[in-house]
């Protein structure tokens, strides 16, 4: 179980973009149950008991995780962002997040040393954030990211004593038991 678990965990699914989870999951269940996929990506399954009755029993469980969607590319090569579910402003900064494609960046905001004041006082707003990919310049950073792409955060799947770490674990664990 801890496998699939894990396995489960290392894939990339924000919301609306839940396809690696989707076609994962398809593939450990196809041969265990009768199955349709729906209009929004939803996977149904039927799985019938040994006996027949009238009544029925419905499980349910959720393959998407939270992230962010690329918004606006600066001319400095920056990525401004809109969240993907909610995510408090608190624990997004200095955190990597990777993209479907592969690449790494870490959320980012002004320097210290050119905040304000004020600004140095308050906790930053998430349209202050950007992602920072190390592009130079917004053609450099269209090479790799464009607007709408999506991240999620970089999390490496952690086991320490029978205590699972990871990004998505609540979804994904769900996804698990009912694999199983």
């Amino acid at each position: 179980m801890e496998q699939l678990i894990k396995k489960l965990c290392s894939l990339n699914g924000t919301s609306g973009r839940e396809e690696n989870v989707r076609n994962f999951i398809i593939e450990n269940i196809k041969d265990h149950c009768e199955y349709t996929v729906d209009k929004t990506g939803n996977i149904i399954c039927l799985k019938k008991g040994k006996l027949t009755s009238d009544k029925r029993i419905m499980l349910d469980a959720h393959m998407d995780e939270i992230g962010f969607i690329v918004t606006y590319i600066t001319d400095d090569g920056f990525l401004k962002f809109d969240t993907v579910g909610g995510i408090d402003v608190s624990v997004i900064m200095t955190r990597k997040v990777v993209f479907d494609n592969g690449v790494v960046g870490v959320v980012s905001s002004k320097p210290i040393h050119l905040l304000s004041a004020d600004e140095s006082k308050k906790m930053p707003k998430t349209e202050d954030l950007f992602i920072d990919i190390g592009a130079t310049s917004k053609q450099d950073a269209e090479r790799y990211v464009k607007k709408g792409d999506t991240a999620v955060f970089c999390s490496e799947y952690t086991n320490i004593e029978n205590r699972i770490l990871s990004k998505a674990i609540d979804d994904r664990a769900g996804c698990a038991v009912l694999i199983k």
